[in-house]
């Protein structure tokens, strides 16, 4: 879930190193035919994600949640030319969209593409990555997060989107509220309450939490 642009938002977008025109192109056209197109992580998220990749020296990026593959993108045109991402989906028809984009982007060969459940396929890995960005089913955050922390390298980073849900994470629990703000709602709370991680909430879009083990 995410609130419409506000103009605000708008403004720090115009002021920030935007991602490149194709990758630009591919979130438009996401958001504009696709019918979960808000889920596109947007523009300000990715001028974000880069300038953490390139500030940190990043090279090595795990990404569960490819979606129509927009933050892929944008994430591998920041990363230097030995860098590589990971990206970890279950629709292989959404991915054959994103590959369309992909094969136009010279950083098309930083990227591989592993489909299946995400719980699943990240037991299977076994290199480290400097950077985790977790945007996938809400309900497995707590699974994705526990099992990132293990994948991490020394000095990684794990930033998870969407963590504000629209701003129902504040308001009072109810019964008939939206299920996902509630499983937002306790990721957030685990998080904030263990003290072997360094953590910070910000009001990015939806909200992103960056977590690094201390």
């Amino acid at each position: 879930m995410t609130n419409p642009i506000s103009e605000l938002e708008k403004y720090c977008i115009e002021k920030s190193t935007k991602p490149s025109p194709l990758a630009e192109d591919l979130a438009n056209y996401t958001e504009a035919m696709h019918p979960l197109g808000h889920m596109v992580c947007g523009s300000l998220v990715a001028s974000f994600l880069s300038f953490m990749i390139k500030s940190h020296g990043v090279k090595t990026i795990l990404e569960i949640g490819t979606f129509t593959g927009f933050s892929s993108l944008a994430m591998a045109e920041a990363l230097p030319e030995d860098g590589r991402i990971t990206t970890v989906d279950k629709n292989k028809k959404i991915n054959k969209f994103a590959t369309s984009y992909w094969e136009k982007s010279p950083s098309n060969n930083k990227i591989t593409a592993l489909f299946g459940d995400g719980k699943v396929v990240l037991d299977t890995l076994t290199e480290e990555y400097d950077l985790i960005f977790i945007d996938a089913d809400k309900k497995g955050y707590l699974t994705y997060l526990e099992k990132s922390l293990n994948l991490l390298s020394k000095n990684g980073i794990i930033i998870v989107d969407n963590v504000l849900w629209g701003g129902e994470v504040v308001k009072d629990f109810s019964e008939d509220e939206d299920k996902s703000a509630q499983v937002m709602r306790e990721f957030n709370d685990f998080v904030s309450q263990n003290p072997s991680l360094e953590k910070v909430l910000l009001p990015i879009r939806d909200g992103l939490f960056l977590i690094r083990k201390k």
